[in-house]
């Protein structure tokens, strides 16, 4: 009877019947019962097993699980029920296999990258650079700071160069990374390769690094949608850095020689603003139509209106035929106001210049200069205020209350006023006082020089405070005569005949001589010399007058 044959899931792969082979089913062949030489095709069918259908093509009746090692590849491989495919490994070949299937691997021998098939393509499982590329991409490393502490970090390669470093930690490597040196911050570190950057549109950055090294904030910089402010210096080098207004309104132009913001509006007026007390005000404004500038007016109503103080650190040349200054007060830091200025001044072109002070119908005040009596000129008097005096050549000539010291003789005088005091050289009338005056003299002598027989007469009135004579020629008063005859020496001869000095003194030269009548305050004197006899013998004895008593002195 005929074999049924099964595979191993117990489906029928085919049957024979007895006697005959089967070599069409399989790969291997099948033998029928009482089938003669059946010994060569057994033996076949365990060499064929043994090598696993060995060859350079794949087995042409093969069933699902059967093995097949591929001369051309040297790789087995087992048949899936569609294709033979590797069964363990991966294909090394320099281009994809054909009868690669979804899961298997196969290495480029050439680029050296990994690939895995996924049914329809091979997918570059790594390296993502090929051997011809060099060292590309992140590379994940383990590195050990200063103080021993490990740190995971990412290197970041191009064709073997080292780009930058990733970490989420600060610190310093304990051993120097190849192609970077110093501290490793926080996020992305560029490496020692020459210009290293971001070359794309970031859509956030905290801050930016210029050519200096500097950090500079997203603060420094100036938003074209919204208000900004800077702090700092903004320098835009363009001739025309910047443009204003929605129509271009107003520009600024700038070159070597000038700097100019130009209206590009038909008559636009200009105006500068400054903040006051919490208020805009015009500090500048320029009328374009009119062609008028206002300094804090926004109305000028000349060429140039200004609403307050004017100070010109310079000169001031006004070229008009009328020049009005309406003001309280003028005050001129010039030493000198030339008037009649002109190409070739002379004498006659400064006839009638000066000042002149409005006065309407009580005619107008002037001081000028005259060409014919070539003097100045003045239709109204001079008050001078006290203590200011009239003065020529630097010399006072007058005053309030005096002629000048220079002023020696006044031609054609022929009154004065009530004088106080009068000096003529070294004689000095005041009040009632006659003095000489000069200081360089110790004495000085006042002289009544009548003419020929004339006199000197008082008007029958006293001369009185006569000093004290010391000559013959020494007027002299009558209270120095009187005291002076009171001091004359006396002479007096006396019997004194049993009387002491004493008693001379008080009995005879009181009576005699009264002392009230012969005494001079704050003088001793006079001397009275008394010739005394006694018993026949002359004495003479001279006594002073002393304080009002007469006192010996001693006999002569």
């Amino acid at each position: 009877m005929s074999y049924i044959l099964n595979k191993t899931d117990g489906s029928k792969i085919t049957e024979i019947i007895d006697g005959v082979i089967d070599q069409t089913t399989t790969d291997l062949t099948l033998i029928g019962k009482n089938f003669s030489s059946y010994g060569e095709f057994l033996n076949e069918n365990f060499i064929h097993l043994l090598e696993n259908f060995s060859s350079t093509a794949q087995p042409n009746k093969p069933i699902t699980g059967q093995l097949w090692f591929d001369l051309t590849d040297n790789r087995l491989k087992v048949y899936d029920g569609l294709t033979f495919r590797v069964s363990g490994g991966a294909f090394y070949q320099n281009t994809p296999p054909s009868s690669i299937s979804a899961g298997d691997f196969w290495i480029d021998s050439v680029r050296q990258q990994l690939y895995f098939y996924n049914g329809i393509s091979p997918v570059l499982i790594g390296p993502q650079y090929n051997a011809q590329q060099g060292t590309s991409g992140f590379k994940t490393v383990d590195v050990l700071d200063t103080s021993n502490i490990n740190h995971t970090i990412l290197l970041l390669y191009i064709s073997t160069s080292l780009i930058g470093i990733f970490s989420k930690t600060m610190f310093t490597p304990a051993v120097n990374i190849s192609g970077y040196s110093g501290i490793i911050k926080i996020g992305f570190n560029a490496s020692d390769y020459a210009g290293i950057k971001f070359n794309t549109t970031a859509t956030r950055a905290e801050s930016l690094v210029d050519s200096s090294g500097t950090v500079v904030t997203a603060d420094a910089f100036v938003a074209n949608n919204a208000d900004s402010a800077i702090v700092g210096t903004l320098s835009i080098q363009k001739r025309t850095p910047l443009i204003l207004g929605t129509n271009s309104n107003t520009e600024i132009v700038v070159d070597d020689l000038i700097c100019k913001i130009n209206s590009n509006s038909a008559d636009q007026n200009f105006q500068i603003n400054v903040l006051h007390n919490n208020q805009l005000l015009p500090s500048i404004h320029v009328n374009t139509v009119n062609q008028r500038v206002g300094i804090f007016k926004n109305n000028p109503t000349a060429t140039l209106d200004v609403n307050g103080d004017v100070v010109i650190q310079g000169s001031l040349n006004v070229i008009g035929a009328l020049t009005s200054i309406n003001t309280t007060n003028l005050e001129i830091s010039d030493k000198v106001i030339l008037l009649a200025k002109t190409i070739t001044p002379t004498n006659n072109t400064a006839d009638g210049s000066g000042i002149s002070i409005a006065a309407g119908t009580d005619i107008d005040k002037t001081l000028t200069w005259d060409l014919l009596s070539l003097s100045w000129t003045s239709s109204e008097s001079f008050n001078l205020v006290t203590g200011k005096t009239y003065k020529i050549n630097n010399t006072a000539v007058l005053t309030s209350s005096a002629l000048g010291l220079t002023i020696t003789s006044a031609p054609g005088l022929s009154s004065i006023g009530t004088l106080t005091s009068l000096q003529v050289d070294n004689l000095n009338v005041n009040d009632t006082t006659i003095s000489y005056v000069n200081n360089s003299q110790a004495n000085g002598t006042i002289i009544l020089e009548p003419k020929g027989t004339g006199t000197v007469d008082v008007s029958s009135k006293k001369i009185t405070n006569l000093a004290t004579p010391t000559d013959d020629n020494d007027a002299v008063n009558f209270l120095t005569l009187y005291n002076t005859v009171k001091q004359q020496a006396l002479v007096v001869s006396l019997d004194t005949t049993g009387l002491t000095i004493l008693q001379i003194a008080s009995i005879y030269l009181n009576k005699l001589f009264p002392p009230a009548e012969h005494s001079v305050a704050g003088v001793n004197g006079p001397i009275c010399r008394a010739c005394c006899t006694e018993s026949g013998v002359l004495t003479i004895r001279a006594y002073e007058l002393r304080s009002g008593v007469w006192v010996y002195q001693n006999d002569l």
